[in-house]
């Protein structure tokens, strides 16, 4: 692009921002570019013609020219265009044609979607606005065509329009410039069309083997017509019909969901005994992939269901598995299912696994690293693997680990929507502070410039209604800076504020409290609410007041306006949270990284508050590259914004964005085992300790890799296997794991010893019979003792037919639960003890927040009954019951009742239960009946089931869901009352 345009173009991009943001000076040196507009447009006129005639304009001049066609279209009136000659219509053309020809697909899609449909169905424009926005009723011969060759298989079809349009384009100069515009646009909309189609990527895609899927694609809303250029390099790369291992680097917004789509698709028809799983990290992508990827392959007659639940399985997610061919699950529930039903593994012909980062991930990386190994080293069959992440440097090392070789890594850097990096700059003190915006503070300085006065005293002053005297609000804060930031933005779309933490003053629900107190003080800036669906929100705010409370902040921010996203808050309530974000019902969101595990939301700005963790003890660990690059990602999603905008509102932290705005490759992945194994040989090297399987046992932190270990080598035991035999086959599978690949000789040996030392105790337990009760419910071998020496002594009798939820039942298995050091650890975090603090004396409290969840009480309630925080009572929850005490309870019940098998005792039908009504936070029967058959509203399965039983009207799962449907239609108006509109109407779709 020529230097004069291009400065042009800057300048005009920063008028634009200077009139989002309500800056009322425009810089003298800018100034002229105001006063020339048609200068201006006749210049991005002569641009666009000249780079149609250049094959190497690149993707960022093709985008910046996009949108300063699309600044005149969107943000000039009608009058002003007419007074200067221009067309509005033009405009948004000449930005949809250079949007498409950078290879910005999407970008054209939302530029065309604001242009009205041509009157003439027959002309060369209406082509093109059927092929890029793809209405639902398609009025173009152009258009109606393709899309039947698509799906009849007719390539013959296409190929003649492709001829016929080349014609046609070749001879549009004669009629015109703009003709030729309309005409050039439109043949390489074809021309594209021709080898991006379904069925020209699709291996032999003319088959009839494709055609329900491809029916499928094209007869959704919005209809998928052809595949991006990172699917297609998947797919020409051979990920459809090789059996091989594959790896894809694929960018946030690269397709990645609907390439699993076709590749489950494609595996499972030709293989139907099979079973595919896709694995998930969170189960916030699981519950997405539920209402989206799930029933599109139901549809395609692919029996497909999620399991995000606990580590045992319960209702529909163990309902027939023999059946299934789909399985989305995260780690832990995957693990469950394969402990629960030992000939599932050997039917697991595909294992996806997305957001192949977190092998890395503190919490859960060690889990999935032993459980790819557990699969990879199944003596049935061997699953093939397939990769996803979108920040991996290290691809290959994990693909070679996996199986696969150096041709079935796939790269792709393309992103369907642009990226730009801002970054706040402070100049002066206290009063007379100006806060402001250098844009593309990576690039060469014909690209930046700065908006001047971004944020300043004017935009902090404010009336004292007491004293009717002017004020200044203080803003000397990063945090006060990084919310005024959202603010301004907020006229251009969906904001995001990120935070590393979740608590306290610089995390994610200080940043929130900050922000409604802001909104209590009439500055003049934007407010969330003037951006916010105020009709829409009220169902919300309801749901909200009933089941959290009004003084609750996350209730405050959505009475403002705004949504407050962490992972506290419990997975229906942030399902509700993001149906408004994803619906734009409210613009703007304070998160924590919740935002970047794989949840699509349209996020057009991001203002990143803090890139650094801080921890109760001071301590500051910073963000790796490779996470902000994944966070970063989520601005400018394909199909919601035409670019995305990130904002670093601490200018001290910009050294640790810049390396994601220049495109760095970020860290590699060495995986949590890796981590852990190099820590403990440290650990017991300092310290002289002997490495055997009591120190295994007893150390919390070495837990996930023991319970890893177990679960794998149960897959290897036998009756014919002798002893020897199976240590040495532990060791081969030490071998097997990621971290093998990277240790040195001192960790390595300890790797291996590890194996064998579970081995070990596992031949142990195989003697005395009890090992097989691990392997039949996929619970922790080193609970057994603790199930057979502490919990079976504390009843009599656990066959006593009693209700599940009574204090008996409770008492003993929460005393046993309580004996059990990784729990209490659990507590001690959950209440934020300092370590001379007794956990002793939070037991009886830890414990009556779980009597009062079981017995179907409010959040709102417990918090009132026991005098705590609701943001205090949400973590206690989410990680002290909803995780660490209802994982111990589901597996030691699940070891009791084979125990009792031995004396031929069947445990009681209460006791069996009693882990899915603690998981559930319900009642009695038919409440959990509800809940464990897919009803999301715990408030509706307790107030439902409570009814049903009452009247006597439960049954078995059938029976119960039919009567509670019944209820709710019958008694409309006093269910509304009783749940509130929102709880009623996702009830009522529930149980449809």
């Amino acid at each position: 692009m020529r230097e004069l345009l291009q400065n042009w173009i800057n300048d005009a991009d920063n008028i634009r921002h200077l009139r989002l943001f309500a800056i009322p000076q425009t810089p003298i040196n800018i100034a002229h570019v105001a006063n020339r507009p048609q200068d201006f447009y006749i210049s991005l006129v002569g641009e666009l013609f000249s780079c149609l005639h250049s094959p190497d304009t690149s993707r960022s001049d093709w985008a910046q020219l996009g949108n300063a066609f699309l600044q005149f279209a969107t943000e000039m009136s009608d009058d002003q265009l007419g007074q200067y000659g221009i067309s509005k219509e033009d405009s948004m053309l000449f930005a949809a044609t250079s949007f498409y020809f950078g290879n910005y697909p999407a970008s054209a899609y939302l530029t065309m979607r604001r242009c009205s449909r041509p009157m003439d169905n027959q002309s060369l424009l209406s082509g093109c606005f059927d092929f890029l926005v793809r209405p639902p009723e398609l009025q173009s011969t152009i258009a109606l065509e393709a899309r039947s060759a698509i799906l009849s298989g007719d390539q013959g079809q296409i190929d003649t329009l492709i001829r016929a349009l080349d014609d046609t384009a070749r001879n549009a100069l004669n009629e015109g410039p703009r003709t030729w515009v309309v005409a050039t646009l439109l043949n390489r909309l074809i021309q594209n069309f021709g080898t991006s189609n379904l069925r020209a990527v699709l291996p032999d895609g003319n088959n009839g083997f494709w055609t329900p899927l491809v029916s499928s694609l094209v007869n959704r809303q919005p209809p998928t017509w052809e595949f991006f250029p990172s699917q297609i390099e998947a797919i020409n790369g051979g990920l459809l019909l090789s059996g091989d291992t594959f790896s894809l680097q694929m960018p946030t917004g690269a397709g990645k969901t609907t390439l699993c789509e076709v590749l489950l698709y494609s595996h499972l028809k030709r293989h139907p005994n099979d079973v595919a799983v896709m694995l998930v990290p969170y189960r916030s992508l699981a519950s997405e992939l539920r209402g989206s990827l799930v029933p599109r392959l139901n549809a395609l007659g692919i029996a497909s269901r999620c399991a995000y639940g606990g580590t045992v399985p319960v209702g529909d997610e163990l309902h027939e598995l023999d059946n299934v061919q789909t399985i989305v699950a995260t780690p832990e529930a995957l693990s469950g299912l394969l402990g629960a039903d030992p000939d599932f593994a050997g039917r697991i012909g595909l294992t996806i696994i997305d957001e192949g980062h977190l092998l890395d991930g503190a919490g859960r990386g060690i889990s999935l690293e032993l459980l790819l190994a557990r699969m990879k080293g199944h003596p049935g069959r061997a699953t093939r693997f397939v990769f996803i992440s979108a920040i991996v440097p290290n691809v290959e090392e994990i693909n070679t680990w996996l199986g696969g070789e150096d041709q079935t890594v796939i790269r792709s850097t393309y992103r369907p929507a642009l990226a730009e990096f801002a970054a706040l700059q402070t100049e002066g003190r206290g009063v007379g502070r100006v806060i402001n915006l250098k844009m593309h503070p990576q690039e060469s300085a014909d690209r930046q410039f700065i908006i001047d006065g971004f944020l300043g005293r004017s935009d902090f002053l404010y009336i004292n209604p007491e004293s009717g005297r002017q004020k200044t609000y203080d803003f000397n804060s990063i945090k006060t800076q990084a919310i005024a930031a959202a603010r301004k933005v907020l006229p251009m779309g969906s904001t995001a504020i990120f935070a590393a933490n979740k608590r306290g003053s610089q995390g994610a629900i200080g940043i929130a409290q900050s922000l409604v107190v802001q909104l209590q003080i009439d500055l003049p800036m934007p407010r969330p609410n003037d951006f916010s669906r105020q009709d829409k929100l009220i169902q919300s705010i309801a749901y909200l007041q009933t089941e959290y409370g009004s003084d609750w902040i996350g209730t405050q921010s959505v009475q403002h306006g705004f949504v407050l996203h962490h992972g506290d808050i419990p997975q229906e309530s942030r399902e509700v949270l993001e149906g408004l974000i994803r619906d734009q019902d409210v613009k703007l969101v304070i998160c924590t990284n919740t935002l970047a595990e794989g949840v699509n939301l349209p996020i057009r700005t991001l203002v990143l508050y803090s890139v650094q963790r801080r921890y109760g003890n001071g301590q500051v660990q910073n963000m790796l590259t490779r996470d902000i690059k994944n966070l970063v990602g989520r601005a400018g999603r394909a199909g919601a914004n035409t670019k995305g905008l990130l904002i670093c509102a601490n200018p001290d932290q910009w050294e640790l964005v810049q390396p994601v705005a220049m495109q760095s490759p970020g860290e590699p992945v060495t995986g949590s085992l890796y981590s852990l194994i190099e820590l403990m040989t440290g650990f017991i090297s300092r310290n002289n300790i002997a490495l055997d399987n009591q120190f295994l046992e007893n150390n919390t932190i070495i837990h996930p890799l023991v319970d890893g270990i177990d679960s794998t080598l149960m897959e290897l035991l036998s009756d014919e296997v002798n002893e020897d035999e199976f240590i040495e086959s532990a060791k081969q599978l030490a071998a097997q794991t990621f971290a093998a690949a990277q240790l040195t000789n001192i960790p390595s040996d300890n790797l291996r010893k590890i194996f064998s030392l579970r081995a070990q105790r596992i031949v142990a337990l195989q003697s005395s019979g009890r090992a097989a009760w691990a392997r039949e419910t996929g619970a922790k071998i080193r609970l057994i003792d603790s199930v057979e020496q502490t919990l079976l002594p504390m009843r009599d009798n656990w066959s006593e037919d009693i209700e599940q939820i009574v204090d008996d039942i409770r008492t003993s298995v929460f005393q046993w639960a309580w004996t059990h050091r990784e729990l209490r650890e659990t507590v001690k975090d959950c209440f934020r003890l300092g370590e001379n603090d007794d956990v002793e004396n939070y037991r009886e409290r830890f414990f009556a927040i779980a009597q009062l969840w079981m017995s179907g009480m409010r959040f709102r309630d417990i918090a009132e009954t026991l005098t705590l925080q609701m943001d205090d009572l949400l973590g206690i929850y989410t990680t002290g019951i909803s995780f660490s005490l209802q994982t111990l309870v589901e597996q030691g019940i699940s070891l009791l009742a084979k125990r009792l098998e031995i004396e031929e005792i069947e445990i009681s039908e209460g006791v069996r239960l009693f882990p899915e009504n603690l998981r559930f936070g319900v009642p009695n029967n038919a409440s959990r009946i509800l809940a464990a058959t897919g009803v999301r509203h715990r408030s509706a399965c307790v107030a439902l089931g409570t009814a049903l039983e009452n009247n006597n009207l439960a049954g078995n799962d059938n029976e119960t869901r039919l009567a509670a449907a019944q209820s709710l239609r019958t008694y409309a108006e006093q269910w509304r009352s009783t749940l509130g509109e929102l709880v009623y109407q996702n009830t009522l779709s529930d149980l449809a």
